[in-house]
């Protein structure tokens, strides 16, 4: 997907949310059980440990954050069953940022049982984060 696609996907999903009628409710609660999982500082470190994470560092700020965000919970859609799919607010917590060397969001890390397998910075192809985590689970 590219930056246009992106952008243009954002647009279609916020008109979308726009028109969405009032009585929605229970499609609301199924679109939330399929996206990906905002952890905490302290969450980071629990659930990267076992198995494998892909793990978003973002910024409410950050316009390419938001470019990539509908290819996360496609993500999470897809392999939700199969490996966490989570996103980090950087803003939140600095200190994972630090740890991890992130000097620019969006970064997206995959791991696998603790170690970092595979990183990306800046906006990226949904088809690239798929391929590294299909590698990651068939390794």
């Amino acid at each position: 997907m590219g930056l246009l696609d992106g952008l243009k996907r954002l647009l279609v999903e916020e008109k979308a949310q726009e028109t969405k009628p009032a009585d929605s409710d229970s499609d609301e609660l199924e679109l939330e059980e399929i996206e990906p999982r905002h952890i905490t500082g302290e969450e980071f470190h629990i659930i990267i440990q076992d198995g494998v994470t892909l793990v978003d560092f973002w910024a409410e700020w950050c316009a390419p954050c938001h470019v990539i965000a509908p290819s996360i919970d496609d993500l999470a859609r897809e392999y939700g069953d199969q490996a966490n799919i989570t996103k980090l607010n950087v803003d939140h917590y600095p200190d994972v940022a630090g740890e991890l060397g992130i000097m620019g969001i969006p970064t997206v890390i995959v791991f696998k049982d603790g170690q970092e397998y595979r990183r990306f910075v800046g906006v990226q192809p949904y088809e690239r984060f798929a391929a590294a985590l299909e590698e990651a689970l068939n390794e």
